[in-house]
């Protein structure tokens, strides 16, 4: 995938923008807050959101994703956020579950985009 000694990610990944709201959840299930975000890139285990806030490594998120003209439910945990200027954030999710069909949406826009789920 790529000759950099520091990248940890194994799924390819490629260039999308998707929008994206999502809930900021607690460990209990209550609604922190939320927003709106939209996807740098995409991946069959995760994506790299553009937010308007810096979130929590480890965070969980409620997300759903507008895939052409369907909408994709799932939740993620972040695995990382950093500032990439004043007013945005680059803040990298890791897919936890899918909501209802949305795992067999989200299957068929990867084969489309011709990325292979990682085993």
């Amino acid at each position: 995938m790529t000759d950099d000694l520091f990248e940890r990610r194994c799924a390819e990944r490629r260039d999308t923008r998707n929008l994206v709201d999502y809930q900021i959840v607690s460990p209990q299930g209550a609604v922190l807050g939320g927003g709106l975000a939209r996807t740098l890139n995409i991946s069959a285990t995760g994506m790299l959101l553009e937010t308007g806030q810096f979130l929590e490594a480890g965070q969980l998120l409620r997300l759903t994703v507008v895939l052409g003209d369907e909408l994709v439910a799932m939740n993620g945990r972040v695995v990382h956020s950093q500032p990439l200027d004043d007013d945005l954030c680059s803040t990298g999710v890791q897919f936890v579950e899918f909501t209802g069909p949305s795992a067999d949406t989200f299957r068929r826009y990867c084969a489309a985009l011709g990325l292979v789920p990682t085993p």
